[in-house]
């Protein structure tokens, strides 16, 4: 009896589930976009309800978070 080797799998059953992982993968970067884009909108109206001498530095970085949220998902699309 001859050992079937593990590369020979169906190729229909791997095609599923990297089309699983493309799907989850996307849709958790998509979700996280949105957390930033909430992250980015509460940073707004703290720093306009409290006035900081920090204000400009906070909505610097929750603006590059976005942008870096972002570009996960570029990646994400790029990478499948």
């Amino acid at each position: 009896m001859e050992a079937v080797p593990a590369a020979s799998t169906n190729p229909f059953f791997l095609n599923i589930i990297s089309g699983a992982f493309e799907i989850g993968f996307l849709a958790f970067g998509v979700v996280y976009f949105i957390f930033t884009l909430i992250v980015l909108r509460q940073v707004n109206l703290m720093t306009s309800t409290i006035k900081t001498e920090g204000a400009g530095v906070l909505k610097a970085l929750a603006i590059l978070y976005c942008g870096l949220s972002l570009g996960v998902i570029v990646l994400i699309i790029g990478l499948f």
